[in-house]
């Protein structure tokens, strides 16, 4: 009979949840070696298992591994074999956050001894400029209900993107505890998901109804349930990473002038540095009355704001320089 498996994605941003979950999971459990990782993947998206012994070995000597396809339907593959499907299906699968290419290497002449590859687009979402999409909008933890970051976190509110820019510049970083790094995390997830409250009915609204608000007290208020849930779901901590690592190198592009490559910031970084002035300047831009409007803006509304005064500054640079040049 022939093997017939499932189609696989395409992309991160075309797995479903528990895929996704699974893709994460795996990659925990063998960390850098992706040698081991994809293939497993793999097994995992075509809903196979592997046989504990190898029946046989073929002519290289190698086991033969027997891959079932849930219908009683056999293929026999080996570890090389696997592998290779694995390299050759998920390319994807090695870039969470998008193909960053690789810049040419030059000797001390400025000779170049190895040439600059580009990024490949669509490992993270075919469109949307590898912006991750969740194929989810909300999440149940704990007995309660949490708002998934959404497009490019354009749900974000600026005070939120504040917040999640101070914990994640910290998540990384080599040499700390287990239990701290564990803080760590639970603080950016604390920050990122959103619980629900419930709304008051209003006009012919009897029904209660949810509502998900942004609070920087009730976000550090749950830390501890975080510290407490991430050890039985790391791979949570890491999809959401994976969200805003995705959403802040679209917003890199999106806006130039504000982010240098790969999200890091530039004139967004001189913006924050003098936070009570930037915060001045948008509300005399765009008409707020005080600083709380901003914080609890949306972070494209406000990024946007921050990169059309940047054009009309560049503009203004521009045009005294030429002045000057007439002199």
């Amino acid at each position: 009979m022939t093997v017939v498996f499932p189609p696989l994605p395409g992309s991160w941003s075309e797995l479903s949840w528990r895929q996704l979950t699974g893709c994460w999971q795996v990659k925990i459990r063998y960390g850098g070696n992706a040698d081991v990782a994809r293939p497993a993947a793999l097994l995992q998206l075509l809903g196979c298992s592997v046989s504990d012994t190898a029946p046989s070995y073929d002519s290289h000597g190698e086991p033969v591994y027997v891959l079932e396809d849930g219908r009683g339907n056999r293929l026999t593959v080996t570890p090389r074999g696997l592998s290779q499907m694995a390299e050759q299906a998920m390319p994807w699968f090695d870039w969470p956050y998008g193909d960053p290419g690789k810049e040419a290497v030059k000797d001390e002449k400025g000779t170049v001894i190895e040439e600059a590859v580009a990024p490949v687009r669509g490992y993270v979402n075919p469109g949307w400029r590898d912006a991750m999409v969740l194929p989810e909008e909300t999440l149940t933890v704990g007995g309660l209900t949490f708002a998934l970051p959404q497009l490019a976190c354009n749900s974000l509110t600026w005070q939120q993107y504040r917040s999640l820019q101070a914990t994640a510049s910290g998540l990384f970083e080599e040499g700390v505890p287990e239990d701290e790094i564990l803080g760590r995390q639970a603080e950016f997830v604390a920050h990122m998901l959103v619980p629900a409250s419930e709304g008051k009915p209003s006009g012919d609204r009897f029904a209660p109804r949810h509502v998900f608000c942004y609070d920087a007290d009730r976000a550090e208020q749950s830390v501890p349930f975080w510290r407490q849930h991430l050890p039985q779901m790391p791979e949570l901590f890491h999809i959401l990473f994976q969200m805003y690592q995705t959403a802040m190198r679209y917003y890199g592009e999106v806006f130039p002038l504000l982010f240098s490559g790969g999200g890091k910031a530039d004139r967004l970084q001189d913006a924050l540095t003098g936070e009570t002035r930037t915060l001045n300047a948008v509300m005399k831009y765009q008409g707020y009355t005080k600083p709380e409007d901003v914080y609890a803006e949306n972070l494209p509304v406000i990024l946007s704001t921050l990169n059309t005064m940047a054009e009309e500054a560049k503009q203004i640079e521009q045009m005294n320089a030429k002045i000057k040049s007439k002199r």
